[in-house]
């Protein structure tokens, strides 16, 4: 189809869905069993034809997070959260930070819903997690940045701070006055109890309508509603340059490489800032600059040198993911493939803290950007070398999962022959000649077509070459 045909495509499909979940279990407990939502976000990702927006849906909820594991634990709030990722992947940033902002889950898990102005009578001072978070790791970083990333230096040559003390808490002040949908049947309520479907209203009683001096020193007048309030901030957080590459870099890092280079972040920001058409945050323009960048492209010619320190590692999900694809997989209803993912370190919507499941800080010994390999052990190594054992060698991945190396029989006519298919359908005909010698020594090893099929996915599969994605 050619990389445009294929992004204009994507850009076009019908969206994959998660079940609803009920409220209750059959115990008339909570019900807090993700599993059914895990099985069919595996089912989506292996075998539906929307990959582009689960892919970006998936990179935005590892920024923008909200975890089983600290807060959020009912089942039924994460269809709909999942959702407003999906929905606005391909719309506007400003859309996503609006409607993340008022979803109900978030709202639970960094402490903005019931957010009530403050009360000195009770010593009590607007929650200011959601405000640090949203400037933190969602929009602004820690220091201003110039367009390519790099940060922008003050006097003696310091970073500059985006945010301080006080702009955090004029930030929480700004956004009090929010809380959780009211159920069907039940009475709104001042400060309603956790319920996560629908969005979180405003109730003006619990709003502080005082002056706040924000980041960038942008005034949030006085006299204004929750509502207006939330759209000044958003609007500010438009307008800041250093939105654009903060965000940019994430993205990339999560869609294509972990170290991009100054000139990379700045062609995407610049996109991020102007879509041609005097749009910021158009998230198609983005992910289009981000996916056809020459950076990205450059390891297009199989014949062209690869370098070493680009691309990024097959995080647990994206690593069963695309095994279980390529291996023209059969998804079980029921099937369990997140207990492999956990095992691996990455138990689906159960993120460890709100910098998801790894820092985007981390750096492997030689100093690079490395954010996936704080997960990756020798423990987890030996985990992705197992599924790997189960997928080719088991009777099932999961106990529901059966693979079909038809395919891969097929184009095996010869050795040569057999691990070109490999290289296309694993490697984009980039296998090195190094590993295309180790297949074929064990592919000779083996008796029989199908066994030399799985002997060289075994090792293709499991080889660095194929764990890094380049």
């Amino acid at each position: 189809m050619g990389v445009p045909n294929w992004l204009h495509a994507q850009f076009g499909l019908n969206t994959s869905d998660l079940p609803d979940q009920p409220l209750l279990a059959s115990d008339g407990k909570p019900n807090l069993n993700l599993a059914p939502v895990q099985a069919v976000f595996f089912q989506n990702a292996v075998t539906g034809q929307d990959q582009l927006r689960q892919r970006v849906a998936f990179a935005l909820s590892e920024i923008w997070v909200v975890s089983a594991q600290s807060g959020v634990r009912p089942a039924y709030a994460y269809p709909p959260y999942w959702r407003i990722l999906r929905d606005n992947a391909f719309g506007n940033y400003r859309d996503i930070m609006k409607a993340v902002t008022l979803s109900p889950a978030m709202g639970r898990y960094l402490n903005m819903a019931n957010n009530n102005k403050a009360n000195p009578a009770k010593d009590t001072a607007a929650n200011e997690n959601y405000a640090r978070e949203m400037m933190q790791l969602f929009t602004l970083g820690l220091c201003q940045l110039n367009t390519d990333g790099s940060q922008l230096l003050g006097q003696n040559q310091a970073p500059v701070p985006t945010y301080d003390q006080s702009v955090v808490t004029n930030m929480a002040r700004v956004l009090t006055g929010w809380t959780y949908p009211t159920p069907s049947g039940a009475t709104a309520q001042h400060d309603n109890t956790a319920y996560y479907i629908g969005q979180m209203y405003p109730v003006e009683h619990n709003h502080d309508t005082t002056q706040k001096t924000i980041f960038g020193n942008v005034v949030i007048p006085a006299g204004q509603t929750a509502e207006q309030d939330l759209e000044s901030l958003l609007d500010a957080l438009m307008q800041q340059t250093t939105m654009a590459p903060f965000v940019s870099k994430q993205l990339i890092q999560h869609l294509v490489t972990s170290n991009p280079s100054p000139a990379y972040v700045e062609r995407v920001a610049n996109v991020f800032l102007n879509d041609g058409n005097g749009v910021r945050g158009d998230m198609q323009a983005v992910i289009t600059a981000i996916l056809t960048d020459p950076e990205a492209r450059a390891n297009d010619d199989p014949n062209a040198s690869v370098n070493p320190n680009f691309g990024h590692l097959r995080e647990p999900v994206l690593f069963l993911a695309n095994v279980l694809r390529g291996l023209n997989a059969t998804i079980g209803a029921g099937n369990a493939i997140n207990q492999h993912a956990t095992q691996m370190a990455q138990n689906l919507f159960n993120e460890p803290s709100v910098f998801s499941y790894f820092s985007p800080q981390y750096r492997t010994e030689n100093g690079l950007l490395g954010p996936e390999f704080q997960i990756y052990s020798t423990a987890t190594v030996a985990d992705r070398a197992d599924v790997v054992n189960h997928a080719l060698y088991g009777s099932t991945v999961d106990g529901t999962t059966t693979i079909d190396v038809t395919p891969f029989v097929k184009n095996a006519t010869s050795t040569s022959a057999m691990l070109d298919y490999i290289s296309y359908a694993f490697l984009h005909h980039t296998m090195s000649a190094a590993l295309t010698q180790q297949a074929t020594d064990a592919a000779n090893a083996a008796s029989g077509t199908a066994a030399q099929v799985k002997a060289a996915l075994y090792v293709v599969l499991t080889s660095g070459e194929y764990q890094i994605i380049q």
